[in-house]
């Protein structure tokens, strides 16, 4: 999984994604925050490969309309021959608010409408609706195969949620203790909706494995950092057991003191929600997600540090 958030030239997608189907990795995901746009780049990697199924981990509901979605979800499906699983979720205020100037509210509404209505664009059958945020009339679609859709979640509701509407539903930042937890919730929302199969289970791992020194400590503390100046991740981290520094860290962001956010990551915490250390190590944490119920982990480079190295030594060494 290639964050939204590393720098990596869009020029080094093509050569990333051949070898990434070349090694045998299991799947392509990009991630979109505020450097390249998911689509295209995952556009590049259909270009570049052949048969490694690709997908967006992930893109925000409010950003684009769900008829957007719809049809760059389509597109790249049919461009792919049927490769490609739109992932969406709700992202953050920091994002939707404070860079794309966008009002974030209700969002699990939000959601929950956008993903029905891209649901009714797949059917490819003429359709009208009158909702909160969408009000399209004589709607349709005509593009084919539909992709597949995942959904991000963070907390229980969103998990159960998300397991009600989806094909695939993604866990960030979750540790491998709550798998189980996390797989009873998706099989108490299957039931809920009539015994829907339930949807794979993928969990987003950032990984640095460059090395567990001061550098490695510190692109740790950034990743941790960063999440935790938005309100639902400072909630994650809570309810896991980190109450007191997702406390700390959420008062030293709005004290504007960065490296006291950075100073309140705890070397548990870390080891807890990431991996720092070696390509080994990475295996280890993902055989355990494995062995917990996971179906796919994204291995995620983490994009603070020297990402493209940390890119390149997981994509050359990992198998």
């Amino acid at each position: 999984m290639l964050s939204g958030n590393g720098e990596l030239s869009s020029l080094r997608i093509p050569e990333i994604s051949k070898e990434a189907e070349a090694k045998g990795f299991g799947g392509i995901w990009f991630g979109e925050t505020t450097l390249r746009d998911a689509s295209v780049l995952a556009t590049i990697a259909a270009c570049s490969t052949k048969k490694v199924p690709l997908g967006t981990s992930i893109v925000n509901v409010f950003t684009r309309s769900a008829s957007q979605l719809a049809l760059f979800g389509a597109t790249l499906n049919e461009f792919s021959g049927g490769r490609f699983t739109l992932g969406l979720g709700v992202s953050t205020a920091a994002i939707v608010e404070s860079w794309h100037g966008q009002r974030f509210r209700n969002p699990m509404r939000r959601l929950e409408e956008t993903v029905k209505l891209v649901d009714q664009y797949f059917s490819g059958e003429k359709f009208s609706h009158q909702g909160p945020y969408y009000s399209p009339v004589n709607a349709r679609l005509r593009t084919r195969p539909p992709p597949k859709v995942a959904l991000a979640a963070l907390n229980d509701q969103m998990i159960k949620k998300a397991a009600k509407l989806a094909d695939r539903v993604i866990l960030n930042l979750y540790p491998t203790d709550r798998i189980k937890h996390a797989l009873s919730l998706m099989n108490e929302g299957c039931r809920e909706v009539g015994g829907k199969e339930r949807p794979t289970l993928s969990v987003m791992l950032y990984s640095y494995v460059l090395g567990d020194d001061s550098k490695g400590l510190d692109a740790a503390k950034d990743l941790i950092s960063f999440y935790a100046s938005a309100p639902p991740y400072s909630a994650l981290f809570s309810s896991l057991g980190f109450a007191t520094e997702a406390n700390a860290m959420m008062a030293a962001w709005k004290a504007k003191d960065r490296d006291a956010v950075k100073r309140s990551v705890s070397r548990q915490m870390i080891d807890k929600l990431a991996v720092l250390g070696t390509v080994r190590e990475l295996r280890e944490r993902v055989k355990e997600y494995h062995e917990n119920g996971v179906d796919d982990v994204f291995i995620s480079p983490s994009p603070f540090g020297d990402y493209e190295a940390n890119v390149n030594e997981i994509l050359h060494h990992y198998f």
